[in-house]
């Protein structure tokens, strides 16, 4: 089981059909916060604390993505 998401790992997300590649993690102090701190790669169980930046051109909450199984 993956134990982080990191810069470049698949996520499906609710923008595409299609998985999209994270290039940019916030880690936020507390879930649905809209700013944090830029970190390279975060355990999977703090996944909701965070801000992800998509290569798709959108951005989601942690709890609206999972990893893909690509």
């Amino acid at each position: 089981m993956r134990k982080y998401i990191k810069i470049g790992t698949l996520v499906e997300n609710e923008r595409s059909f299609e998985p999209a590649k994270v290039i940019g993690i916030e880690l936020c102090e507390s879930e649905g916060m809209k700013e944090g701190i830029p970190m390279d790669k975060v355990f999977v169980d703090d996944k909701n604390r965070c801000i992800f930046d998509l290569d798709n051109g959108h951005w989601q909450y942690g709890y609206q993505v999972e990893v893909a199984n690509a």
